[in-house]
């Protein structure tokens, strides 16, 4: 799922004239929770006080077509497997690499050596590999593994999956020959998100905090970024705590790119870009977990139709401010991880507003309710952060903008902008319904009120 993030302005009433570019840059901070085939989030920088760099969050669908990481026409596990599928799973559970890559053959061998060196070098505790078919007949495996720091949703959360480990799969046509301990896999191709660990040999560094990794030729950008990403990976911690959130993981996985072309190739992978969608300095992209349990598969790794782990991307467009952008994204992770989502109906503006409400409840960054805004608030209502309106140039600035501002008056009006972003996706309910059965003051027509009073 991929969502945007844009920040606030200046502090004073007097606005400063912005460039178009400016303009541009500051709607893109997008997350990602819609299971790699989502466009990733991403943010766009400018410079201070105009609107920098934002990203947006997983895109979750809307209308009436189905989930794009729901597989259910074709991607079901069967019940019965090769014993090389028992032995694969064992391998990555058990993390012995000479017994994974002895069923790989062909072009598959130098293409998952590079995948188990790449993620070992990022570092897991568990895994998982399940063979389907495509809907034209084709093979393909969901892989994945726990990336950098385990996550799971909350003992007590009430969900089946609590304590259970998020994994971060992603799917792969392959070709195989044999069968039995005799399967061999011949070739791996993406089949729909490129990651990363796809591209080449990364370089990981890693911090109490935060694992940040690049491909190797630019190790220096790591080196240069991951004090701030330790940083603001703490910042987010403890702000989740201090919103009474109970946060189920000590960590988050991030990849860096100073390369444009990079980020957009690891943010839409085999698909293009949407017309007239915002350009992206960076994204946070939850993954694919197991379809359903089965005899191969770890019983310590959540299964079914809902997100996985999450990942973050930042690109060029972040390096005004990364620490903003870092903290927009991370922000992203917790929610994905506190509320997976299994609904096409999830509202974008309640992942792109928690996102964008963390970096003013962290002083990241400063709300301004400035003229564009305050006219698009009362002029639109509650449409002012519509999905359309979020992943469209035209309209991303003032939505971002918007759907902070609601978690932001949610927060300063004694409601619970946790409970807020966790049932908003868990109920799949826009914000302004789950706001308004906290309190009679936190309605739709009182947030268009205090928006114009500030």
């Amino acid at each position: 799922m991929t969502t945007a993030h844009t920040t606030g302005v200046e502090a004073s009433a007097q606005r400063q004239p912005r460039n178009r570019r400016a303009r541009i840059a500051r709607l893109i901070i997008i997350g990602v929770t819609v299971l790699c085939l989502g466009a990733a989030g991403a943010v766009a920088a400018v410079n201070w006080p105009r609107p920098y760099p934002m990203g947006e969050a997983a895109a979750v669908p809307t209308g009436d077509s189905s989930p794009i990481w729901v597989e259910d026409d074709f991607d079901m596990e069967t019940s019965t497997y090769d014993q090389a599928w028992f032995d694969m799973n064992t391998a990555l559970q058990t993390h012995d690499r000479e017994l994974f890559l002895s069923f790989a053959d062909g072009d598959a061998e130098a293409q998952l050596a590079l995948w188990w060196d790449n993620l070992s070098a990022i570092g897991w505790t568990t895994g998982f590999i399940t063979p389907n078919t495509d809907a034209d007949g084709s093979q393909l495996v969901n892989i994945g593994v726990d990336l950098g720091f385990p996550a799971n949703e909350m003992r007590g959360s009430g969900s089946a999956d609590a304590g259970l480990i998020l994994t971060q799969g992603s799917y792969y046509r392959i070709t195989t020959t044999g069968s039995g301990e005799s399967l061999r896999i011949t070739s791996f191709v993406p089949r729909d998100v490129i990651q990363p660990w796809d591209d080449g040999k990364l370089y990981v560094e890693r911090r109490d905090h935060v694992v940040l990794f690049a491909l190797e030729d630019e190790r220096e950008l790591v080196t240069r970024s991951i004090d701030e990403a330790e940083e603001a990976a703490v910042t987010t911690l403890e702000l989740a705590t201090r919103m009474g959130g109970d946060v189920p993981q000590t960590g988050f996985t991030s990849g860096i790119t100073g390369s444009d072309e990079r980020l957009e190739r690891w943010r839409y992978g085999n698909s293009e870009k949407p017309e007239g969608e915002i350009d992206a300095a960076g994204f946070a992209r939850s993954l694919y977990r197991p379809s359903q349990a089965s005899e191969i598969i770890d019983p310590t790794i959540a299964t079914g139709d809902a997100t996985g782990g999450t990942t973050v991307i930042l690109g060029p467009g972040a390096d005004f401010d990364r620490r903003v952008v870092f903290i927009h994204e991370f922000a992203h992770a917790i929610h994905y991880t506190a509320a997976p989502s299994q609904s096409w109906s999830t509202s974008t503006a309640a992942l792109e507003g928690f996102a964008r409400y963390a970096e003013y409840a962290s002083g990241a960054s400063e709300f301004v309710a400035y003229p564009e805004l305050k006219s698009a608030v009362a002029t639109l209502g509650v449409d002012v952060f519509s999905d359309d309106r979020i992943y469209q140039e035209s309209g991303a600035t003032e939505a971002y903008d918007a759907a902070g501002s609601y978690y932001l008056f949610v927060a300063e009006n004694g409601g619970d902008p946790w409970a807020l972003a966790v049932d908003s996706v868990t109920e799949g309910r826009p914000i302004f319904e789950v706001s308004a059965e906290m309190s009679p003051a936190l309605t739709a027509e009182n947030w268009q009120q205090w928006v114009a009073g500030r």
